[in-house]
């Protein structure tokens, strides 16, 4: 398969060279681009008022094997529009992975992850996606790469429906660990990421910084992807971009409120 592989946490990632490696070594043309920096956290966001730059990056001694990509000065999400829409016109991908990210994302991290954000654009594109992410901030081997890999051959894309994210998990354990999988719902136990402790640079000028930017994880929430996770099994979650309500929408009309607001 023709295959574009980008992240969040950036073209030197260790993840991502691993899941490189794993794709060449399963005989996939791959092509990766990527965040040129740490880009965790960026969700859907653009670059839009200034120039993205790109770099040609090689690695002969990456994890894994040799490595080569392109690096992005902007977001995941510039990376996977520049690769599809820019820089490899002439690429046309049949799968796109976002991943493997550095912990998991999982319930609202959806929101904010900056991998689901890259596989977003792929999906709105109407390419079959995938966001692969590790529960751990360390500790991934090429055993999880090639697990993530064969989950991603053993989906039958021609028969799934498009614009969704499949959004994959794998716990904090060795690969031969797992469990097994879950396809579920991800978890919509919302929690407040309210955990800022308040400092002051030696200027004396007033911040805060973001002190457990992973305590909402932690949260159970039955029959979830954060309660499979914890419990060592990989999830799958599809994930819908289509953001519509229809059944609100119809009872807002049934309130007439344009008639409302006029009289």
């Amino acid at each position: 398969m023709r295959i574009l592989i980008s992240n969040d946490d950036g073209i030197y990632s260790s993840n991502l060279h691993l899941l490189y490696a794993s794709l060449r070594r399963a005989g996939h043309d791959v092509r990766a681009v990527a965040p040129a920096e740490q880009h965790s956290g960026a969700g859907c966001c653009l670059t839009v008022h200034g120039p993205i730059l790109t770099n040609r990056v090689s690695i002969p001694h990456a994890s894994g094997g040799p490595f080569e990509g392109i690096a992005v000065s902007g977001t995941p999400a510039d990376c996977v529009i520049l690769a599809l829409r820019g820089i490899m016109p002439e690429f046309r991908p049949e799968l796109v992975i976002s991943g493997i990210n550095f912990g998991p994302n999982a319930g609202q991290d959806v929101f904010f992850s900056g991998t689901v954000g890259a596989a977003i654009q792929a999906a709105m594109y109407g390419l079959p996606t995938m966001a692969v992410s590790h529960c751990a901030h360390s500790g991934i081997t090429m055993a999880h790469a090639d697990l993530a890999v064969r989950l991603a051959e053993a989906m039958d894309w021609a028969n799934l429906p498009l614009h969704r994210v499949y959004n994959l998990n794998l716990p904090d354990c060795p690969a031969e660990e797992i469990r097994g999988l879950k396809v579920c719902r991800h978890s919509t136990d919302w929690a407040c990421l309210d955990s800022y402790e308040r400092r002051f640079s030696p200027r004396g000028r007033e911040y805060y910084w973001m002190i457990d930017p992973f305590q909402h994880f932690q949260l159970e929430d039955e029959g979830t992807d954060k309660s499979w996770l914890h419990k060592g099994w990989a999830t799958l979650s599809p994930l819908n971009i289509d953001l519509n309500d229809e059944d609100t929408a119809k009872k807002l009309n049934e309130n007439k409120l344009w008639e409302a607001a006029l009289s």
